[in-house]
């Protein structure tokens, strides 16, 4: 048990210093140009279960930034917007009194004055803020408007033996009546609405919009019509997971909104007319450029894969013309850049990458860059178009690097040309990064954040194991390194598989608790992106549907050949959850005369049973079936789900199983039917079920800490 107290001890002591950087805005410019930066960070405190949001002041200095004052706790439900000449301020927050219960309220302040506020509590309920519907607040130029989307009120319902009042019939007449909403309930909300402030007129008003659409990212055009995106619902069925773009969507064009004055005057509207603009069945994200003349938008032809790539397109606002910027190419080059290595950073046709990273892209203040991360060859990388000339250029990796590197953007400062980002490696957990004069070619890289950045060691080597075009990364720790005293039993170090979710996620080169203790502790890592990983070509993520189980498996267990020769490995684990979860089973099944114990977090492991009950039933039928709807499945097909399922046989290896009692995604009853059969056949099958839990275990911080512990636990006693 004394390594079980070390983890134990290590990660306290790491956890103790966890802090994620949420938000950073340049204040204001200082003498000798250094400026004044405000940074919110969140905080993990694992001894009381919870985050904190705390904000700090920084001097950005050209040697890096430099601790002024620590700041106060953040209010988690306070929202605030600037305008854009800086003059009046929008907040939104919960209001306690004595005599009051909470109440929702917005205020609009100028000069530091409260102007006027409105109790928004019978209005609707929360006000949207994510990366799937935008920022909460859009002004309009004149600085005189603003829009926003917000949660709609929930009707109550009532049924025949409630009913006490005759015009109430109709609504009992309609209980438990099915209506598709929001579609799937996109985004976990039923329904919502557009609404808009008049500041001026001091006056909240909803603008009507239509009933079929699903409506994100709103904003104001130069003569305040409204520009927004789109998701179609009046459909029967949806085509896809949302956040992963693959429903019908457009960008509209809203000419002459028709606003109903709150409280309700009783006007009834006529239908409100909206201009499609954009030019592709999936159009998202889209973005007016400062000076209001042009708007971009992401744009891809249907594909039944749930996560694609995405060409860049561009309207011209005065005569609604669209040219593409970027296309998505299919082929792909990566035996071309395998061979010469200093083609690495070869950008491969399109955008790829998942919404919450798309939703950080943005306009330089000239209108003429735009500055966008994507996925390419396993690394999250920062890039700059112009618009005019369409020239890209990559804004991270700014040097030759011994390992590859993840880039995420924070935030841009358009005012003073800062882009700020994270930059993190398997030995360095994010560093702040900031790119002083990002548009000039005479760019100020500023990356130094010591006191916030984990003191890591820079010893962790990386290199790249191939199979046919798949390929993987290799880390361990150099055997040289005397920093860290490895387990004497390591004569022949163990390798451990790390197997990615999706199928159409990727691994990339990011520094975690995990992996540090890991390979400190002597494991090899293998984390293998197979055939159907994102960042390496539109051909390569369709490459798997309808061969899952055997492409991906096949790629794996080649690799696992090729590490175990070359470094002549002891035993193998092999690690995942979701879609990495559904290989660890199969692996454990299929394949267990190849692995000594398996880590299995909520898997995917029987596909019919997935197909009738997940919150993507389309998932089963693209990767097990390569099609794109889940209806008229012949017997045929329901045999193809079962013999793509691990549990076609049963579990053979030690296993660990980790699931959360709400994950809707892979719903935990499939994975106790998996131990129940493991067991059957006398296979040892450790399980934890989270009751608070969803798909990502990140409930709460405690139950984050707990699965990390039972995992390096359970592999230091199957060693």
């Amino acid at each position: 048990m004394n390594q079980v107290k070390g983890y134990i001890n290590i990660t306290k002591s790491i956890a103790s210093q966890i802090q994620t950087i949420k938000k950073v805005n340049t204040v204001s410019k200082l003498q000798n140009n250094d400026y004044l930066v405000s940074m919110i960070i969140s905080k993990k405190n694992i001894a009381e279960n919870s985050s904190l949001d705390y904000q700090n002041l920084y001097q950005l200095k050209e040697d890096g930034f430099h601790l002024l004052q620590r700041g106060s706790v953040v209010q988690q439900n306070l929202l605030t917007s600037y305008s854009n000449d800086k003059e009046r301020f929008i907040k939104q927050q919960q209001i306690t009194d004595e005599s009051e219960k909470p109440r929702q309220v917005i205020e609009i302040h100028e000069s530091g004055k409260l102007l006027f506020s409105i109790n928004t509590q019978k209005y609707h309920e929360e006000i949207l803020n994510n990366e799937m519907v935008g920022e909460p607040f859009k002004w309009n130029k004149k600085n005189n408007k603003v829009l926003y989307l917000a949660k709609g009120k929930s009707k109550e319902t009532k049924t025949f033996f409630q009913v006490e009042k005759e015009e109430e019939i109709q609504q009992a007449w309609n209980y438990r009546k099915y209506e598709q909403s929001w579609g799937e309930r996109m985004d976990n909300v039923e329904i919502f609405y557009l609404f808009m402030i008049d500041i001026e007129q001091q006056k909240l008003f909803k603008v009507q919009t239509p009933g079929n659409l699903f409506l994100t990212y709103p904003q104001f055009t130069e003569n305040d019509e409204i520009i927004l995106g789109g998701y179609q619902i009046h459909k029967e069925f949806k085509y896809g997971i949302v956040h992963c773009f693959n429903r019908e969507s457009g960008i509209y064009l809203i000419e002459h909104p028709k606003l109903l004055e709150l409280p309700e005057k009783g006007e009834n509207l006529d239908e409100q007319q909206l201009q499609l603009l954009s030019k592709h069945d999936i159009s998202v994200k889209p973005l007016i450029s400062p000076d209001y003349k042009k708007l971009l938008y992401l744009g891809s032809d249907y594909k039944h894969q749930h996560l694609c790539y995405l060409s860049l397109n561009m309207i011209n606002l005065d005569n609604k013309s669209v040219e593409e910027l970027i296309g998505v190419r299919n082929e792909n080059d990566l035996k071309e850049v395998r061979e010469k290595k200093e083609k690495r950073d070869k950008i491969i046709g399109g955008i790829c990458g998942f919404y919450d990273d798309l939703s950080l892209n943005f306009w330089n203040k000239d209108s003429t860059h735009f500055v966008y991360s994507s996925i390419v060859l396993g690394q999250q990388k920062i890039f700059c178009i112009d618009v005019n000339t369409k020239q890209i250029e990559i804004l991270s990796h700014k040097v030759e690097q011994d390992v590859t590197h993840n880039c995420e953007i924070i935030n841009y400062d358009q005012e003073n040309d800062i882009l700020y980002y994270t930059d993190e490696n398997i030995n360095q957990s994010p560093i702040l990064t900031a790119i002083i004069n990002a548009m000039d070619k005479q760019r100020k890289y500023i990356q130094n954040l010591e006191h916030f950045n984990l003191k890591v060691s820079n010893k962790f080597i990386e290199e790249f194991v191939f199979s046919e075009e798949a390929e993987g990364f290799v880390w361990q720790v150099k055997e040289e390194e005397e920093k860290f005293e490895l387990p004497k039993f390591f004569k022949q170090r163990p390798l451990i598989v790390l197997a990615h979710g999706g199928p159409h996620g990727t691994i990339q080169s990011q520094y975690t608790q995990l992996r540090h203790i890991l390979l400190q502790q002597g494991f090899i890592l293998l984390a293998p992106n197979f055939s159907g990983s994102c960042g390496y070509g539109q051909n390569f993520i369709e490459a798997l549907s309808g061969k899952i189980g055997e492409q991906d498996a096949k790629e794996i267990l080649d690799m696992i050949s090729q590490v175990q020769q070359k470094y002549n490995t002891g035993k193998t684990f092999i690690m995942g959850g979701s879609y990495g979860g559904y290989l660890s089973a199969l692996m454990g099944s299929r394949y267990h005369d190849r692995f000594n114990a398996a880590v299995i977090l909520n898997p995917v492991v029987n596909l019919p049973f997935m197909i009738n009950i997940t919150d993507i039933p389309e998932w089963g039928s693209s990767c097990a079936l390569n099609r794109k709807h889940t209806w008229n499945l012949s017997v045929e097909d329901y045999k193809t789900l079962i013999e793509r399922s691990p549990m076609l046989q049963p579990l053979r290896v030690p296993s660990l199983l980790l699931i959360g009692s709400k994950d809707r995604r892979c719903p935990f009853q499939q994975s106790l039917a998996l131990r129940a059969q493991a067991l059957e056949v006398g296979t040892e099958v450790q399980t934890y079920v989270y009751p608070n839990a969803d798909h990502a275990l990140a409930d709460s911080v405690n139950t984050g800490y707990d699965t990390f512990l039972k995992i390096l636990m359970f592999l230091n006693e199957k060693l």
